[in-house]
């Protein structure tokens, strides 16, 4: 059985990187770093995305090189905080995704049909294709994107005054 990847998948997981460095530009650097979700600043987004790009392709690529791999879940807050990412500038981190995104998205696209359709064994989702992560590492993209934005939202709600009331019942 053959399968393919959705082009929308590319056109999210290219635009990620370009849409973080507009995202990151100008924001002032107490916003960057305001822990807002959980202890997650706008910063965490973009490390986690960083540290996860390999291993999201990691985990194709085993599906694709190897016989049926198991995928392990991973800890993503304990890998944040091992990685050393926070200690960096967001311009070197914003380089360094941007460059592993390219290499990831080239090696996706040169992929077969017959190479998409592989699987592996997740710990916790059970039987997953090359083309089923793929498709969820554009959403995973999608959710953390989102997720920054919400943290930038909720320090600009403080000041709205009764503009509130233009998206919140209050």
């Amino acid at each position: 059985m053959a399968a393919e990847v959705d082009e929308t998948v590319f056109a999210i997981v290219g635009a990620t990187p370009v849409i973080l460095r507009a995202f990151f530009a100008d924001l002032p650097p107490e916003v960057r770093t305001a822990a807002v979700d959980d202890g997650w600043s706008p910063l965490h987004v973009l490390v986690h995305l960083l540290d996860t790009e390999d291993v999201i392709v990691g985990r194709m690529r085993r599906i694709v090189e190897e016989e049926r791999p198991f995928i392990a879940s991973i800890d993503a807050p304990a890998r944040l905080a091992q990685s050393g990412y926070l200690e960096r500038d967001a311009e070197s981190l914003l380089a360094a995704f941007a460059a592993r995104r390219a290499a990831g998205i080239a090696w996706l696209r040169a992929l077969f049909p017959a190479q998409l359709a592989r699987l592996g064994d997740h710990d916790e989702a059970g039987v997953i294709s090359a083309s089923d992560h793929a498709h969820q590492w554009a959403f995973h993209d999608l959710m953390h994107l989102k997720q920054a934005a919400t943290m930038v939202q909720t320090r600009l709600e403080q000041g709205m005054g009764n503009t509130r009331r233009f998206y919140f019942d209050v």
